[in-house]
């Protein structure tokens, strides 16, 4: 993540504030008195007495004053910790601990007060997990319940992810299906480009009524972060899959194939989240074997890191056995919790 267009100008406390307050201008005159908590390429999270932190776009900010020690990452990767910035003749300075200026340009800052990991400490833990209330129209028609998950582990230099769904319906006592999903994956990042990365995959997926007793892939695959900032998140990836398919009646299979994944979210409306995620898997043997899994949805925050998501999915399998439909549609109304 970059700054090139950075709106801050950090000074020492030119105005009569509190003891170790900061100080934040809006272009339409409002000024706000807490604490700058942090700052990225297109936001700042300030904390204040009254509301507690509230996050502000960059575009509505004229100046921030701080008085409180803060920490900057420099996009060469140089780190000062605990230090104070302020602004002499136009130029910012960070006052080094023998309190020698040390001079930088604006759009060399890619960080005020970055998490541990992205200064490599640890990993930071994230995810989600979601109820579904789900309508679907395709092989089975049903209208209840499923779960899904999403746990990720992220440093700066790799990244684990566990995904996982399952859906287990009934109509009138009787089963009507029986399937779940699960993909796990390793990251390593670049060290010369960290928005590029390489990792690993193993997925696996049952579906009973589909006659799917376990799909079954694994391989490499490349991948690139082309955008990461609260307004764009796009990331791509492609690779070689190993997979291998046991029905319960049909003949089993297995074949090589090319697999790719798409993870796009924005944030260009307020307070919500819009998301397209597709995976998709290529049979190199039979090339009209295509697996296409497309989500589209839109999510909103609601208390507590809870979230309410309306999605549709659309799964195309080209190798389905007989007698059964190469497409479903689902979709759903979810009701979730992110940490």
């Amino acid at each position: 993540m970059t700054i090139r267009k950075f709106t801050l100008v950090f000074a020492f406390l030119m105005l009569p504030l509190a003891a170790g307050a900061d100080e934040l201008l809006m272009k339409n005159g409002s000024r706000l008195v807490g604490k700058l908590v942090s700052a990225s390429e297109s936001s700042v999270v300030f904390e204040t007495p009254f509301a507690g932190e509230i996050t502000i776009k960059q575009e509505n900010i004229e100046v921030i004053v701080t008085d409180n020690p803060v920490t900057v990452l420099l996009q060469d990767g140089r780190v000062y910790r605990d230090r104070t910035i302020l602004q002499q003749d136009q130029e910012l300075l960070v006052m080094a601990e023998n309190q020698q200026p040390v001079e930088f340009n604006v759009p060399d800052i890619k960080l005020v007060n970055p998490e541990p990991w992205q200064l490599g400490d640890g990993y930071k833990w994230f995810g989600q997990a979601n109820a579904a209330l789900e309508s679907e129209r395709g092989n089975t028609d049903s209208d209840e319940w499923d779960t899904d998950m999403e746990s990720i582990w992220r440093s700066l230099r790799d990244r684990y992810t566990i995904r996982g769904v399952m859906e287990i319906d009934k109509s009138n006592g009787d089963k009507t299906k029986n399937t779940w999903t699960l993909r796990n994956k390793y990251d390593r990042f670049s060290s010369e480009d960290p928005d590029n990365y390489s990792g690993v995959q193993l997925f696996m997926k049952h579906d009973e009524f589909a006659d799917l007793d376990l799909r079954t892939g694994v391989g490499p695959y490349i991948g690139r972060q082309f955008f990461q900032s609260e307004l764009l998140t796009l990331h791509a990836e492609v690779g070689v899959v190993y997979v291998d398919e046991q029905f319960d009646v049909a003949e089993d299979d297995d074949y090589w194939g090319s697999n790719w994944e798409m993870r796009l979210t924005s944030g260009i409306i307020p307070k919500t989240e819009l998301y397209v995620f597709q995976v998709g898997v290529f049979n190199f043997d039979e090339t009209d074997n295509v697996i296409i899994n497309t989500t589209i949805g839109i999510s909103f925050p609601l208390l507590y890191g809870f979230k309410a998501s309306a999605e549709a999915l659309y799964e195309y399998d080209g190798g389905a056995v007989e007698d059964v439909d190469d497409t479903d549609e689902t979709y759903r109304f979810k009701l979730g919790y992110t940490w």
